[in-house]
């Protein structure tokens, strides 16, 4: 039992008050029944009997006069009874000030290492709420508790209470936090609330100074960037560590899936399989088909234990060295001759589900409607016709224009810069050239003699594409706006970009392939293939596209199209934005398949995403301390982080007070203890003769 008393905690405060009940009221009757009585000389005993006879008639119960001995003795058993309450006080905020309570909403804190059905964000939410009534519980001696706000985030944040006095208002906002499956990024919550409360020093002229921020943190520490931030002078952090540092987890840490060429009915899947635990684990796989298992693992799949030290607080980068166990799998093909979505789960279950399982949303087959619009030079015009496709058309610029003017579409249009009007018609382009119905892009001259300096190798665009010999004789200059995605990069320039136009999506190859070796090398034909069909599937959430909580997910529909509705996992069921015939949904926060569904002249249509858990938030071992900048932050556990014990103070007192009382009665024991005379009739006469008058002690 535990209950709050003049701003201080008392864990069994009814221990201590039924002590103190049951001793002092005994102490102070014993004080009262004692008879005082002086000691006296007197000439002869002749009075003793009468002495005797006053003793027997004294009244038990007098006034009670100061004693030195019962205040000792009063305070001895009242700071003993404290003691035995176990008082607790927090030592460490100042009153007055602005308390942000920031709670870490991402993947890793569903874990259930503290306990079966319980989450790490549960036991964060219930310190978080205890931590509130201590600061607003009240009290005699209690400091001005100042304002405080209520801050969730995961790859963003989100404030669910800007700065208030209001007890009830943050215990509300405390209990609606949501779980989600993004990372751990703490830069915004710190932003918004520095937003919400200006540094001292910054306010405005004639503005209440402010106190510096107090973070009250609870997280398991997976803060991705986190020595990036830094805190302001004043400023301090309470690291709430929430889960324990030796747990371990294992998770579908990819998955991949793609149709065969030869017969685009079969789909094969591909996932790799991380162990984060410092032992070797087994687990079997199943392959699912839209909630149904179309295959298991024949034997049990054996990952390797995670290798190198123990791991740091940074989320997916778990501490220099550190190395997760990996095994990889590729299942048999399966007949996917639709649209579905693919799933990959481990039949083992631990403290963390949201990584037990991985989904991959895979378009239904069909073949491109493709143009070659202009003067396509002949190894790209090859390339594109080797693919499986409905229809390859030339079009010169006129012809396509006019043909798009009347509505009809393509799938992909492939065509030189020159050849492409602007503003660009919505589609997808292959652009050999950078063409000016692009914004964004920002040409500005001509670079020449580049070689390849940087890629990002999981592009879709560069799957099995080798770019080390490529060699480039002439291209154009281009300061790509930040939306831009540079996927191969030059010296100096990009070479190979992706942009997105709302209805408008073109890979900009930045040069004409005759003016490099590009087209004599077999990575040329792989590179368009990869273009041709990862443009062309963009609006089915293809096999290609992948998806993170915190991404928006957009899907294209056709013209005329205003209402689409979105259902996703937890019973997610909301209306998705359409702008530009694109329907656009998001933010997402939890990992699973959203469906987007519409009616159109063809009837009912569904668009299928699949959204995974964020990298890195499998490595689940809670870390001990977190650094912001040059500062580290031991982490406490529990959320009563600056409680300090008071009992220890209040039991040495008690002893000290025993000593004190010890030396009060022997003192006065030796005062009244006469001194011994010698000679005829001294001591033992003397002694003989003091009798106690009426109301004295007798000395005998």
């Amino acid at each position: 039992m535990s209950g709050r008393l003049l701003a201080i905690e008392w864990l069994p405060p009814l221990a201590g008050l039924a002590l103190a009940g049951a001793l002092l009221p005994p102490l102070l009757l014993l004080y009262f029944l004692r008879l005082r009585r002086r000691a006296a000389k007197v000439p002869t005993t002749f009075l003793w009997r009468r002495s005797v006879e006053d003793m027997q008639a004294n009244v038990p119960f007098q006034r009670l006069r100061p004693s030195v001995l019962l205040l000792l003795q009063v305070l001895l058993v009242a700071l003993v009874a404290l003691a035995l309450m176990q008082p607790r006080m927090d030592l460490g905020r100042a009153g007055g000030g602005r308390t942000v309570i920031a709670v870490d909403v991402s993947a890793s804190m569903g874990a259930t290492d503290l306990g079966p059905g319980r989450t790490r964000l549960q036991v964060a939410k219930e310190q978080a709420a205890e931590r509130v009534d201590r600061i607003f519980g009240g009290g005699l001696f209690a400091p001005d508790p100042g304002e405080a706000m209520v801050v969730a985030f995961s790859d963003g944040a989100r404030i669910l209470q800007p700065f208030t006095r209001s007890r009830a208002d943050l215990l509300r906002a405390i209990e609606a936090i949501e779980q989600t499956d993004g990372g751990s990024r703490i830069g915004d919550a710190l932003a918004l609330a520095r937003a919400f409360a200006p540094a001292a020093g910054t306010e405005a002229p004639g503005a209440p100074s402010e106190r510096p921020l107090s973070v009250e943190l609870w997280s398991d520490g997976r803060i991705a960037a986190l020595a990036e931030q830094a805190l302001r002078p004043g400023e301090t952090v309470t690291y709430h560590v929430v889960g324990r540092a030796d747990s371990g987890d294992m998770g579908v840490e990819s998955i991949a899936a793609d149709r065969s060429v030869k017969d685009p009915g079969l789909v094969q899947v591909f996932a790799t399989v991380r162990n984060d635990a410092r032992v070797p684990a087994e687990t079997d796989l199943e392959l699912l088909l839209d909630g149904q298992v179309r295959a298991v693992t024949p034997r049990p799949l054996q990952v390797p234990a995670a290798s190198g030290p123990a791991p740091g607080a940074p989320a997916g980068a778990a501490g220099a060295g550190y190395r997760a166990g990996t095994e990889r799998v590729t299942f048999p093909p399966v007949l996917l001759p639709r649209a579905g979505v693919l799933e990959v789960r481990l039949t083992r279950r631990d403290a963390l589900a949201a990584d037990d399982v991985a989904r991959v949303a895979v378009a239904a087959p069909r073949r491109l409607r493709i143009a070659l619009v202009g003067a396509v030079d002949d190894f790209t015009a090859t390339a594109v016709r080797l693919l499986p496709s409905e229809t390859v058309e030339r079009l010169s610029s006129t012809d396509f224009a006019a043909r798009t003017a009347k509505g009809e579409a393509f799938d992909v249009v492939v065509a030189p810069a020159a050849a492409l009007p602007s503003p660009l018609p919505a589609g997808r382009y292959l652009a050999l050239g950078v063409p000016a119905g692009v914004a964004g892009l920002n040409p500005y001259g001509t670079k020449t003699a580049l070689a390849v300096r940087s890629v990002k190798p999981s592009h879709p665009l560069l799957r099995a594409v080798n770019l080390d010999d490529l060699h480039v004789r002439s291209a154009t200059a281009t300061a790509p706006a930040s939306d831009v995605d540079a996927v191969v990069e030059g010296p100096d320039v990009p070479l190979v970009m992706v942009a997105r136009r709302g209805p408008v999506a073109a890979v900009v190859v930045a040069f004409d392939p005759l003016q490099s070796d590009w087209p004599y090398q077999r990575g040329f034909v792989t590179f368009v293939a990869n273009a041709v069909e990862w443009l062309g599937t963009l609006d089915q959430a293809a096999v290609q596209e992948s998806h993170r909580p915190g991404d928006s997910i957009s899907v294209r529909v056709p013209e005329g199209v205003a209402a689409v509705e979105v259902s996703g996992p937890d019973g997610i069921r909301a209306a998705a934005s359409v702008r530009d015939s694109v329907a656009t949904f998001g933010p997402v926060q939890r990992a699973g398949a959203y469906r987007f569904r519409w009616t159109d002249a063809r009837g009912e249509q569904v668009r299928v995403a699949a959204v995974n858990p964020a990298e890195g938030e499998g490595v689940v071992s809670a870390a001990q301390e977190i650094s912001l900048g040059s500062a580290t932050v031991q982490g406490v556990a529990g959320g009563g982080a600056s409680l300090r014990d008071q009992w220890p103070w209040a039991l040495g007192a008690a002893i000290l007070l025993l000593l004190a009382e010890w030396w009060e009665y022997h003192r006065r024991h030796w005062l009244r203890r006469p001194a011994p005379r010698a000679g005829p009739g001294g001591d033992g006469a003397r002694r003989g003769r003091e009798v106690a008058r009426p109301g004295a002690q007798p000395v005998l």
